[in-house]
């Protein structure tokens, strides 16, 4: 009879969990840097790859914000994600089993070292009678996400220590364009004095020829920040975790095209301790 119960529950047990090691599809998301279609379109030769490893579609979520692609993730909504190292925090907060496993290692740009990291910086524009931080009172600043790492946290943490002031206290107004690329266009047009942003977006601007490197100036640049951390929900399928993970960091040959439309020159595997830093920021705590 107990053979039977066990015969049973093994019956019970095993489709889900055959199928989550054997699914039909990848759901993947990632946090909108900039435009997501063109994001999307960016990534399509890492599907490509994917879907040919594994045999199986990769379906994308579009995020129309970081929060959306936090609750996707969290929710097991999707199965993998890039997010930003603040982002990520905010998410383990809610779901601790969450995996960062790989992330790019940056060609070098103007802005940014080569290397696995990048910084939040502070720009003006090139022909802006800001040259200091104190002669910043009042003026307006532009943002990325609530939840971005360069384009909020960083700034609201670490630059008030060099401007001596809180954020709200320097600027006159503080507005969240919602994508680094937003806050760029923002300073570019006039339509604020200064912006908060990533150095890797602002080298993909010079890279693309939307700007010069002499239309903007750098006033303020952060520590080094870990980049961005491809993210596994709880609960997917070890095997296939090691499939994904070995793929992306495998021979930089098959990754080539992928790494070009990043400007990227390779994928390093990461963990949990690569954020601590920024987890630390974000729950105001030594350990999570």
């Amino acid at each position: 009879m107990m053979r039977v119960w066990i015969t049973l529950l093994f019956l019970l047990l095993s489709p889900p969990l055959l199928a989550d090691c054997h699914p039909e599809r990848l759901r993947f998301t990632l946090i909108p840097k900039k435009d997501i279609d063109q994001q999307i379109a960016e990534y399509r030769p890492l599907f490509e790859l994917l879907e040919h490893a594994t045999g199986r579609r990769v379906e994308v979520f579009r995020a129309s914000s970081y929060d959306s692609v936090i609750d996707a993730l969290v929710s097991g909504g999707v199965d993998f994600a890039v997010l930003g190292p603040a982002a990520y925090a905010l998410a383990q907060q809610r779901e601790p089993r969450l995996e960062p496993f790989a992330s790019l290692a940056m060609a070098e740009g103007h802005f940014t070292p080569a290397g696995p990291y990048y910084h939040a910086l502070l720009l003006v524009r090139g022909d802006s009678e800001l040259h200091r931080l104190e002669q910043l009172q009042g003026v307006r600043v532009a943002l990325s996400d609530p939840a971005s790492t360069s384009g909020a946290l960083i700034p609201a943490s670490e630059f008030p220590r060099a401007a001596g002031m809180p954020l709200d206290e320097l600027f006159g107004a503080r507005i969240y364009a919602g994508s680094h690329d937003k806050a760029l266009d923002a300073l570019l047009e006039g339509r604020v004095e200064a912006a908060f942003v990533s150095s890797a977006r602002a080298d993909e601007y010079l890279s693309r020829g939307i700007m010069a490197a002499g239309q903007v100036r750098e006033l303020w640049r952060s520590r080094p920040i870990h980049y961005d951390p491809f993210v596994f929900r709880a609960g997917l399928c070890p095997p296939l975790k090691d499939r994904i993970a070995a793929l992306l960091t495998g021979s930089p040959r098959a990754l080539a095209p992928f790494l070009a439309s990043q400007q990227a020159l390779a994928v390093t595997r990461v963990e949990h301790s690569d954020y601590l830093d920024i987890i630390h920021l974000v729950t105001g705590s030594g350990e999570h």
